[in-house]
C-alpha cells in the first residue's frame, strides 16, 4: 500500500508517532545552530511585520508602544532638561562675555534677549542616522554621537519601516504619491529621506533648518552612489555588506556637525567690529574730554592774567566744546571784556555767558586794601604778626595775637568793612612773655658804635635797641631813658658836634615810631671819649653812644 493511500487514522497515528521526534529535534538545532536559524528567519520578519500591518494595524501598534513610547518619552525628557539647563546656566551667567555679546546681538537685531537665547538653544544638532534597508526593514548601520544610546537600534528600524510603510500605502491612492519625510515628536524629529533600496532615518535634536536637510540628503547620496549595488544586493547577510564603511559615512554627517559647532565658538567678526567701534568711541571721548580741559585751562588763565578781572570769582566750565562762565560783575564794561577775551579759545554759537552785572556789587580790590590798611594798624603792636588772604566775600586770617582783646576787636572792625561775607580766622592768641623784674631793667645799659662820618644805624643797633623796647613794653611806671654821645676827637670840634647830634636824632627817632614809648629821654653831647677809652689807639670806641636807664623814675 502506497504512501497516499494511507487512512487518516493511520495518518493521526504516524503523526503522534513522530511529532516528539520533529519537536525534539528543532528544538536541538535551534540550541546548536541558533545565529545561523536566524539568518535564515530575519529576511522574513520585514514581511510578516508588513503583512501584519496590512491586516491587523493596530495589533502592531499595541505591540510596538510600550517599547517606542517609552523610548521616545525618555528622549523627549532628557532633551528638555538639556534645553532648561542650559538657559538656566546662561541666565546666571548674565555678566558674561557670552551674555554681553548676546544683548548687543539683540539691539542689531532687533528682537528681545529671550527670543535670541531660546533661538541659540533651538539650534539642530544630529543625535543619531540610522540606514535602513527599504524591502527587509533591517538595519544596514547606524551612527550616533555619544550622548546617545540606541540600545533599541533594531526595534527602532522595525518601528521606522513600519509606520513608513503604513503612511505609504495610505497615502497610494492620492495622485501626487509622495514619501513620508518626517515624524515629528515632541522638541524632536526624524527626518526620513529615501532612496532606491534603502533609506536614512536621522534623529534631530531641536529646531531644523534647510542647512541640515541638505546635508542629510548629500550623505545618502554619497552612500548610494559608492555602495548603491551593495545595498541592493543586500539580502539579510552582513557578511558582504561592507558595513564599516557605510558607517564611516555616516559618521561624517556627525563630524561636519561638530565642526560647524566649533567654528560658531569662534568669535564672529562682528563681535570684534563692534569692540573696535566702542574703543574709537571710547577714544573720542577721552579725545574730547582732554580738548575740554585744556580749553578751559587756557580760559581760566587769560582770565587770570587780566587784574580788572582777576579780582572776581569767575568760573569757567567746558563740556563738549561748549565754554560756560559763570559769576557777578560789577558793570557791563567788565562782561564785555570777558566776551572779549574768551571768544577767541572758542566760538559765539559755542560760548554760554551766564556772568551777571551787579552793579552794587563791591569792587574787591577796594575791599582788599581795606583790610590791608586795618591789619596794618594791628600789626603796629610787635607782638601781633597778622597775614590775611581775600577771596572775594571771604577773607582767612593767619598768623597771631596778643591777647583776646585785641583779637575781638580786629574780627569786629573786619565785619564792618563792606564786601567781606565770610571770615575764616586761623589765627593763634599768643601772650607776650612776662616783663622781667625791675631790678633787671634798672641794669639795661648798651653802647652803641658808628662809622667815621655815619649817622645810619646798623643792624646790631637796632637789635639793641628792640630789646631795650622789650623791656620797656607794656609797663605801667615810665623810665628814663638816658642817651650820652661822645666823639673821637677828629677833626673840628663843632663838626664831631653835629655828628654827635643826628646820631642821637636817629636813636630817638627809631625808639619812638617803632616802640611807640612815652618815656622821657635825655640827651647829653661830648666833646670827647668815654672813660677809660684811648681815642688814638680806638677811634671806633671813641665815637660810641651810650644808651641807659635811670634807676630814678618818672610819674
Amino acid at each position: 500500500m502506497s504512501q497516499t493511500d494511507k487512512t487518516p487514522q493511520e495518518e493521526k497515528v504516524l503523526e503522534d508517532a513522530l511529532s516528539p521526534i520533529v519537536n525534539r529535534l528543532i528544538d536541538k538545532s535551534f540550541e546548536n545552530s541558533g545565529d545561523k536559524m536566524a539568518s535564515h528567519i530575519a529576511p522574513l520578519i520585514g514581511g510578516a511585520i508588513r503583512e501584519q500591518i496590512k491586516h491587523q494595524k493596530d495589533d502592531i501598534v499595541d505591540a510596538l508602544y510600550p517599547v517606542m513610547g517609552n523610548m521616545i518619552t525618555k528622549f523627549v525628557t532628557k532633551s528638555l532638561e538639556e534645553l532648561l539647563s542650559k538657559i538656566n546656566d546662561q541666565i546666571q551667567n548674565g555678566l558674561s562675555a557670552n551674555a554681553i555679546k548676546r544683548k548687543i546681538k539683540a539691539k542689531i537685531k532687533g528682537v528681545s534677549e529671550t527670543e535670541l537665547l531660546l533661538e541659540e538653544n533651538s539650534i539642530a544638532k544630529i543625535k543619531a542616522a540610522l540606514l535602513i534597508h527599504k524591502e527587509s526593514g533591517a538595519l544596514l548601520c547606524k551612527a550616533e554621537d555619544e550622548n546617545a544610546s540606541l540600545s533599541d537600534a533594531d526595534m527602532l528600524a522595525s518601528m521606522m519601516s513600519a509606520i513608513r510603510s503604513f503612511v505609504n500605502e495610505w497615502i497610494n491612492n492620492n495622485e501626487n504619491y509622495k514619501e513620508l519625510g518626517e515624524i515629528e515628536y515632541g522638541g524632536n524629529k526624524i527626518v526620513i529621506e529615501t532612496s532606491g533600496h534603502s533609506y536614512l532615518a536621522v534623529i534631530v535634536e531641536g529646531a531644523i533648518y534647510a542647512k541640515t536637510y541638505k546635508r542629510i540628503r548629500q550623505t545618502l547620496e554619497q552612500i548610494v552612489l559608492a555602495y548603491g549595488d551593495d545595498i541592493g544586493a543586500f539580502k539579510g547577510s552582513f557578511e558582504t555588506f561592507p558595513k564599516e564603511e557605510v558607517e564611516k559615512e555616516l559618521q561624517k554627517l556627525l563630524l561636519v556637525q561638530e565642526d560647524e559647532t566649533q567654528q560658531n565658538k569662534k568669535r564672529s567678526p562682528l563681535l570684534w567690529i563692534i569692540a573696535l567701534l566702542f574703543m574709537g568711541y571710547l577714544g573720542y571721548l577721552l579725545y574730547g574730554e582732554y580738548q575740554d580741559k585744556e580749553q578751559q585751562r587756557e580760559v581760566q588763565s587769560i582770565i587770570a592774567e587780566n587784574p580788572l578781572l582777576s579780582p572776581y570769582n569767575i568760573k569757567v566750565d567746558v563740556k563738549g566744546g561748549i565754554t560756560t562762565i559763570q559769576g557777578r560783575l560789577p558793570f557791563a564794561y567788565h562782561k564785555k571784556l570777558l566776551t572779549d577775551l574768551v571768544v577767541p579759545f572758542t566760538t559765539a554759537k559755542r560760548l554760554h555767558n551766564e556772568v551777571k552785572v551787579t552793579p552794587t556789587l563791591t569792587d574787591p580790590m577796594q575791599v582788599s586794601a581795606n583790610i590791608a590798611y586795618l591789619l596794618k594798624g594791628a600789626n603796629l603792636n610787635p607782638n601781633n604778626n597778622i597775614n590775611y588772604n581775600f577771596d572775594y566775600n571771604r577773607v582767612t586770617l593767619t598768623g597771631k595775637v596778643a591777647d583776646k582783646k585785641s583779637h575781638h576787636k580786629l574780627l569786629m572792625a573786619l565785619h564792618k568793612i563792606e564786601g567781606i561775607k565770610q571770615i575764616e580766622d586761623k589765627t593763634v592768641i599768643q601772650t607776650p612773655p612776662t616783663p622781667k623784674p625791675i631790678h633787671q631793667e634798672l641794669n639795661f645799659k648798651s653802647d652803641l658804635y658808628f662809622k667815621s662820618g655815619s649817622t645810619r644805624l646798623n643792624r646790631q643797633t637796632k637789635k639793641r635797641l628792640d630789646k631795650l623796647l622789650q623791656l620797656l613794653q607794656n609797663r605801667t611806671t615810665k623810665k628814663v631813658i638816658q642817651i650820652n654821645a661822645y666823639s673821637d676827637m677828629i677833626g673840628n670840634e663843632t663838626k664831631n658836634r653835629v655828628l654827635a647830634q643826628k646820631r642821637v636824632n636817629a636813636i630817638k627817632s627809631y625808639l619812638i615810631h617803632k616802640g611807640q614809648i612815652q618815656n622821657n629821654i635825655q640827651t647829653a653831647i661830648y666833646n670827647r671819649p668815654p672813660k677809660g677809652v684811648n681815642p688814638k689807639k680806638d677811634p671806633n670806641k671813641a665815637r660810641c653812644i651810650q644808651i641807659s636807664l635811670q634807676k630814678k623814675e618818672q610819674k
